[in-house]
């Protein structure tokens, strides 16, 4: 049977390894990947915070706070990333609404008509 620390060791491991698929995932834009990872991820960390109530598995916080670190900058990432992607779809919008306001300008085709001046006929 396995104690408490080697339990969140083992817990650990497979959050960090967990979050470095998520982090990969992350940097090639996979993000529905990377949310099924974070979703794996969830009952592992559950688990850990249960444990976390025992002395000996205090031990393990520079390794929790290293965790913590990677996966706040895939958060950053992602932020950053959103932040773009609305700055563009603004940028969307209002050529869609400068195209608007031009577009009546131009109006409809005029109607191709066969010329009576065309003698070939």
């Amino acid at each position: 049977m396995e104690t408490p620390v080697q339990t969140a060791q083992r817990l650990l491991t497979a959050l960090e390894e967990l979050v470095g698929q998520e982090t990969l995932l992350v940097r090639t834009m996979d993000f529905v990947e990377a949310v099924a990872v974070r979703e794996r991820a969830a009952p592992l960390v559950e688990k850990l915070c249960a444990l976390a109530a025992v002395p000996a598995v205090a031990s393990l916080r520079p390794r929790v706070d290293l965790l913590l670190e990677r996966s706040g900058q895939n958060h950053h990432f992602l932020d950053a990333q959103l932040a773009r992607l609305q700055g563009e779809l603004a940028r969307v919008n209002e050529a869609r609404g400068r195209l608007r306001r031009v577009a009546p300008a131009y109006g409809q085709p005029a109607p191709v008509t066969q010329s009576r001046l065309n003698t070939a006929a």
